[in-house]
């Protein structure tokens, strides 16, 4: 009789150890698991980026002129991995006699362009205007009247950029939206007035071919002169500078095409390369 009790106590002290070691078990279990909180917060984070998609935009975007910006001044377009680019551009101040001309061998290479008006060229020569466009070409704000920005008023500003912007797109249809200032002149009180007048970019030049000079410090400025000056010049990249009233651009300009093409160049406006 004292045997087979002793036999129970030996089994029920067995099983009470049995029992705690379960439970001390499933603790450990659930200590494991609330260690993993982490997890939770991560995903409360990546919920909470998704919730805000603009943060992340603005982030990812480097070249996007965002409201209130100042113009961006641009000197160089980016660079293409896969081909060396390059762009023409033609200011039109006053001069006109040789625009045909100019737009007839831009057609003979197949070349787009980019043309820099002054708003009162385009309406005293709305035929040479549209013609740039149903080329093909850009047709960009050049300012109103040429002159010295840097030492204009606001309202002054204001008024050279957008009636030149009216006056584009009234003539032509096309919707200006690249500036480049007279003289190369601007400040900052400038650029911020242009990206408040819907002029996310400053366009400047790599190059200037001098072209607009018959004599510059003493120099001829000759076709070969031009000629030499922008092949010599020229880079990936690399925006120049021409003018439609240019004393030796007709001239020049065949041979600026065919040497930087055998140089490896391709041709492109000066938006593609923005």
């Amino acid at each position: 009789m004292k045997k087979k009790l002793f036999l129970r106590l030996i089994i029920f002290s067995f099983t009470l150890l049995l029992t705690a070691f379960y439970l001390f078990s499933c603790n450990l279990l659930v200590s494991s698991s609330t260690s993993e909180i982490p997890v939770t917060e991560e995903t409360t984070t990546t919920i909470r980026t998704e919730e805000e998609p603009d943060e992340v935009i603005i982030k990812d975007t480097t070249t996007t002129l965002r409201s209130g910006e100042p113009s961006i001044v641009i000197t160089n377009g980016k660079i293409d991995p896969e081909r060396k680019r390059i762009a023409l551009t033609f200011d039109s101040g006053w001069e006109y006699e040789n625009a045909e001309h100019l737009l007839n061998c831009l057609d003979e290479f197949g070349i787009k362009a980019t043309f820099f008006t002054r708003g009162f060229w385009a309406k005293d020569h709305p035929e040479i205007a549209t013609d740039i466009v149903n080329r093909g070409h850009d047709l960009e704000n050049h300012s109103l009247t040429h002159g010295h920005m840097n030492e204009m008023d606001e309202n002054e500003v204001r008024n050279e950029v957008s009636e030149t912007t009216n006056i584009i797109k009234d003539i032509t249809g096309f919707d200006a939206d690249l500036f480049r200032p007279p003289y190369g002149e601007y400040n900052e009180r400038i650029l911020e007035i242009l990206g408040e007048e819907g002029y996310p970019y400053t366009i400047m030049w790599t190059v200037d071919s001098h072209d607009w000079a018959k004599e510059l410090n003493g120099i001829a400025i000759t076709k070969d002169y031009v000629i030499k000056r922008v092949l010599e010049n020229a880079s990936d990249g690399a925006i120049i500078l021409m003018h439609v009233g240019g004393y030796e651009t007709v001239n020049a300009l065949p041979d600026i095409i065919n040497g930087l093409r055998a140089d490896g160049y391709y041709f492109v406006k000066v938006k593609e390369m923005i």
